[in-house]
């Protein structure tokens, strides 16, 4: 199989079906399978076609167009004959799964793995992960990761991606492997064949209910990744979350808890917050250590908690991790800071649920400044969070911009009249400029120096889907356009972010 990562690989039919419990037939072990794939569009001769069903159609629908475009065999849970050998499965998403790992060799085995799920904060824990654990050493799999890799809106890849990636990453010598574990991606069995060593829960809050529907089938999906743990894995979670309790059900792994809490292993004590950064006491089995974190607020520090148990779990002294916390990088996208020649300051932030948006507001207070919010709510995902999300920014924001974030196949007017509707219920100020650009633009001439600008929702992405169309577009851009600076870059004057391998 021939991959942009450089990989060629091949695989018998008979070892992929005894994989998923197939007795092989005479003449299997002579054909040889080059790819594996649950598109048909991407199959290429020699290919494996797993068909999934999707939720708007069924992937045995396109059995044939994969064997007219060169399929040497095929995988569904249809009863359907083809003109190639046809393994028939109760389970095709798990079947992929399991197909996959086979044909990389099962490379996470020879890796230690973490997969980090929750609502909140994984893309930041996964990259502070990585840098605790070696950059240089460290693949990551994850929203920003992803972005690098060209796979665009995407958290956590399908299973034959998940386990290239984790292949190329064993072949290029790296020792560890993260993954951010997203709620739809563990439903979908993604990560099913995968060896975790280590799974860390984050937090769990109002997100994805259009495909969960309630809060107990979402935490349901986020318990996927820790009932899957083998018995001498490590179970980390946040002691200072309600839902630890729920997403160790029917876990067999060890449990360790990070937080504020009394009972964590990992224990923060003595927090102060600037502007800027953290300062506090970490505490781990006897031994205390005082942390600079150069980011700011509650939640940073939380993030930080479960990436240093993480390392620490590993046989990092507590002494080493808060050395390595205290240079710990900035996350494309995640309050990112930027500055003007004027005294003007705005902040980039992925904010795009109602727990993250009130978190960055609460983070980004000035002392006697004003707080100018420019957000919008996604189309074709979760309506209930926009009212949600307007109520916050009106009790939070001395004045909210209201305007696009990924509209898709929805009424951009139609999405921000919901946002303004909790706008309104909490007595809010708002106008709205559906443009984003102009949006940005509206909110900088409104600011005056001592105010702060929050732009949120999009954070890192460098496209607005309208439709099924990615178009160009970047926060980070429009403000540097209006002459503004990356902080974290002006600083070390590199004008490039650390990153681990990608």
């Amino acid at each position: 199989m021939s991959t942009e990562w450089g990989m060629t690989l091949a695989a018998r039919l008979a070892d992929l079906a005894a994989a998923i419990g197939y007795v092989p037939i005479a003449g299997w072990g002579e054909i040889a399978i080059n790819d594996i794939t649950e598109d048909s569009r991407t199959v290429i001769p020699g290919a494996l076609f797993v068909a999934v069903p999707g939720t708007v159609q069924d992937g045995a629908d396109f059995l044939e167009e994969a064997v007219d475009r060169g399929a040497a065999a095929v995988v569904s849970q249809a009863d359907r004959e083809t003109r190639v050998p046809h393994l028939r499965v109760e389970d095709a998403r798990a079947a992929l799964s399991a197909l996959a790992a086979t044909f990389h060799s099962r490379p996470t085995e020879a890796l230690f793995t973490v997969g980090v799920t929750g609502t909140n904060g994984k893309t930041t824990v996964c990259r502070w992960i990585a840098h605790l654990l070696g950059d240089d050493r460290t693949t990551v799999i994850g929203t920003v990761a992803n972005e690098a890799r060209g796979l665009r809106a995407v958290t956590t890849p399908s299973s034959p991606i998940v386990q290239r990636i984790a292949a190329d990453a064993r072949e290029s010598g790296c020792e560890s492997l993260v993954i951010e574990a997203s709620s739809i991606g563990l439903m979908q069995r993604r990560l099913e064949a995968v060896d975790f060593d280590t799974a860390v829960f984050t937090n769990l809050t109002h997100d994805h209910l259009d495909l969960h529907r309630t809060m107990g089938a979402y935490l349901d999906a986020k318990r996927v990744l820790f009932r899957n743990l083998k018995a001498e894995a490590y179970a980390v979670v946040n002691a200072d979350d309600r839902a630890s309790e729920g997403v160790l059900v029917d876990c067999r792994a060890e449990m360790v808890r990070y937080g504020f809490s009394a009972n964590a292993e990992l224990r923060v004590t003595d927090p102060t917050y600037a502007a800027r950064e953290t300062r506090c006491t970490l505490a781990w089995q006897g031994e205390t250590a005082l942390l600079r974190l150069p980011h700011p607020g509650t939640y940073n520090l939380a993030n930080a908690l479960a990436a240093a148990e993480v390392a620490l779990l590993r046989g990092d002294t507590i002494d080493a991790v808060v050395e390595r916390l205290g240079d710990a990088p900035a996350v494309d996208g995640r309050l990112q800071f930027y500055s003007r020649d004027d005294g003007l300051l705005a902040v980039v932030d992925f904010a795009h649920t109602p727990d993250s948006l009130k978190r960055a507001l609460e983070v980004v207070r000035m002392p006697e400044g004003r707080r100018i919010v420019v957000f919008g709510c996604a189309g074709g995902a979760d309506p209930a969070k926009r009212p949600a999300m307007g109520a916050i920014a009106g009790r939070l924001a001395d004045w909210a911009i209201v305007t696009t974030d990924n509209p898709k196949h929805e009424s951009p007017t139609a999405i921000c009249g919901q946002i303004e509707a909790g706008l309104r219920r909490a007595g809010g100020r708002w106008e709205r400029v559906l443009d984003r650009a102009k949006a940005v633009a509206r909110a900088v001439d409104l600011a005056r120096p001592g105010d702060v600008v929050l732009v949120a929702g999009k954070g890192h992405e460098r496209y607005q889907i309208v439709g099924d169309a990615f178009v160009p577009y970047s926060d980070r851009e429009e403000l540097e356009r209006l002459g503004f600076v990356d902080d974290a870059r002006s600083a070390d004057g590199s004008g490039a972010r650390d990153s681990a391998t990608y």
